[in-house]
């Protein structure tokens, strides 16, 4: 590999707890730690986030480095960016792992820019190959799926959610406060006010399970049914595209090539035709039940399974069943 050793996991937080990403990272990187060579490492970045170096070990990380800091109470790129050079520059590592989320993407581009490296984005699996740490990249609109390698060192990588198992495998873990000298030009920005909507609301990058209407409902009322169904199965809500350009939905909930990719454990698309843009951000989902009543849809060629009908008969009745079925258990 290099005369670098071991995996560093930038960890996201939120909500008093680590983000599902951060502990699938973890999980793959504990996995890899063998071929790699190396501790498996985590950076937690945060005000009052000490407590979450427990949950880190939980997974498998053997070293924990802390920033826990008033300033980076909430999320700045600039701060983060330095918390995350100071990890890598104290932990040496071969390999570094963010989140693929807008902020994991946000500090992996500017640490790689700092770092004179390359950067691995979106990916979707890792493993080491004749001594070479390889990627697996989705591209083109998921129509190749490509292998990468770096070459530059470390090797850092943006980590798409729900691309990797996570299991708990408890360590005996060295937690290590990291202070940091933040640079003058990342204090320069303030946050004033954080405003925070639909609070509660399970997100899409965090969910198992998304369900997700099209054109097909009809308007912003034709959600009603869409949302029942997920309040039974504890998931997301997702939309495509034109559900979000005719402004039925905000632009959070979009599921897409221009909004956010997904790899959940099932994905119920609901009257979506399964454009190649739809396609783009939800195909690595585990298992994809398509329900439309146009039995030409493009998505029944990729769908695990199909129901051909209309969604207002067939999604009530869906989430009657397990409604049923969960008061029967």
């Amino acid at each position: 590999m290099s005369d670098k050793k071991g995996i560093l996991v930038v960890a996201e937080a939120g909500q008093g707890r680590l983000a599902n990403v951060t502990l699938e990272s973890i999980t793959r990187a504990r996995e890899l730690a063998a071929e790699v060579g190396g501790p498996v490492s985590t950076v937690i970045i945060g005000s009052g986030v000490e407590p979450l170096a427990a949950q880190a070990a939980a997974y498998g990380a053997e070293r924990i480095y802390v920033v826990d800091d008033s300033q980076v109470a909430t999320f700045q790129s600039g701060l983060y960016t330095d918390a995350a050079i100071a990890a890598i520059r104290t932990a040496d590592p071969a390999v570094v792992l963010f989140s693929g989320s807008a902020d994991g993407r946000d500090i992996a581009a500017a640490c790689a820019a700092r770092l004179d490296a390359g950067l691995l984005v979106d990916i979707t699996g890792l493993e080491v190959k004749d001594g070479v740490l390889t990627a697996v990249h989705p591209c083109f609109g998921g129509n190749i799926i490509a292998e990468k390698q770096s070459v530059s060192q470390p090797v850092l990588a943006t980590v798409r959610p729900s691309s990797f198992a996570r299991s708990e495998a408890p360590a005996t873990a060295e937690t290590i406060p990291l202070a940091v000298d933040f640079s003058p030009a990342s204090l320069l920005a303030k946050v004033t006010d954080v405003v925070c909507e639909n609070v509660g609301i399970v997100s899409l990058e965090e969910a198992t399970i998304i369900v997700s209407g099209g054109r097909g409902v009809g308007g912003p009322e034709g959600f009603e049914v869409i949302q029942a169904l997920a309040d039974e199965l504890g998931a997301a809500v997702g939309a495509s595209r034109a559900v979000v350009d005719a402004g039925w939905k905000h632009h959070q909930y979009q599921v897409g090539q221009t909004g956010k990719t997904v790899s959940p454990q099932l994905y119920i698309a609901c009257g979506i035709s399964g454009s190649i843009q739809h396609r783009a951000g939800m195909q690595t989902s585990r298992y994809i039940v398509a329900i439309n009543k146009d039995p030409d849809a493009p998505i029944f060629q990729f769908a695990d399974f199909g129901v051909v009908g209309d969604l207002f008969e067939v999604v009530p009745k869906l989430t009657e069943e397990i409604r049923r079925r969960k008061a029967a258990s």
